[in-house]
């Protein structure tokens, strides 16, 4: 694994499951790094909380983030001062006004640290506005998964320096990602494709025009894809794949867009693929 040229501190926050998986990247990788367990559900009022008092807990107690237990905070006042993060990792699914609080919070205590932010769902500039970052905040493709690609987007707000840009660029590569500059815009460009992809295959299963079986098989024997639409699906997880497509919708109202139904009933039950144990496949305990 690459070794890191400079000694960089990683604060990671957002969905648990992307959370694990660059907790786990990050291990492998020899990396400083702690995680904060937030309340995603607090609002710009009560995030002033995570000052001093912990958030309601809602990584703990996920089985993915055992070997990391000791990394975890429940606020970032137990972060001494010389452990303070150069690098906050936000890995959230959440739209840009849904997830501000505990970033901005984040950002005042720590003005200094370059943020990396998923803009799988908003741009980093409707982010970076909101949260007052000024030029030290970049998007990237953080969908789960993101860890195991050789290359990602990143996409700088309209504020971020060139500096932040950079040096988001050199963070990356010393970890073994290299990285594409694209352009900011909602879910980038490979999230972008993908989630619009399994759209088409989910309402193709929905229509019933083939199974959910032969519509990946077909796509994998016909494109020569990894992995089938739907099982791909299940991989990034439909509840992932869901808030893209929404997010894509609202930015530009065409129809391509609008979340099939039975992907959006799947969610509603909880199907959300491999981590639920079930979404277009059933997984055993051993699959996930």
């Amino acid at each position: 694994m690459a070794q890191p040229t400079t000694i960089e501190r990683f604060l990671i926050l957002g969905a648990p499951h992307i959370v694990a998986e660059t907790a786990d990247f990050l291990s492998r990788n020899h990396a400083e790094f702690r995680i904060l367990d937030w309340d995603a559900t607090l609002d710009g009022s009560s995030s002033l909380l995570l000052r001093s008092a912990p958030a309601q807990p809602l990584l703990r107690n996920n089985r993915l983030l055992h070997p990391h237990l000791h990394r975890i905070v429940t606020s970032p006042g137990e972060i001494e001062d010389g452990e303070q993060p150069t690098v906050i990792l936000d890995l959230s699914l959440l739209r840009a006004q849904h997830r501000t609080p505990v970033p901005q919070v984040v950002h005042e205590l720590f003005p200094n640290a370059l943020i990396l932010s998923s803009t799988l769902t908003c741009t980093a500039t409707e982010l970076a506005a909101l949260v007052g970052t000024g030029s030290s905040l970049v998007g990237f493709n953080g969908m789960p998964g993101w860890t195991s690609l050789g290359r990602i987007e990143l996409a700088p707000a309209l504020q971020t320096s060139q500096d932040a840009t950079a040096r988001a660029r050199s963070i990356l590569a010393q970890l073994g990602i290299e990285t594409e500059l694209v352009e900011d815009r909602v879910g980038l460009v490979i999230p972008r494709i993908l989630a619009t992809l399994i759209n088409e295959a989910a309402f193709a299963a929905m229509e019933q025009i083939a199974t959910p079986e032969d519509i990946d098989r077909a796509v994998k024997l016909g494109v020569n894809y990894p992995h089938g639409l739907l099982e791909w699906a299940d991989m990034l997880g439909l509840d992932c794949t869901l808030r893209i497509l929404d997010a894509l919708f609202d930015e530009y109202q065409e129809p391509r867009y609008r979340a099939c139904p039975l992907l959006r009933q799947y969610v509603r039950a909880g199907w959300n693929g491999q981590q639920s144990g079930k979404g277009f496949f059933e997984y055993s305990e051993g699959t996930h």
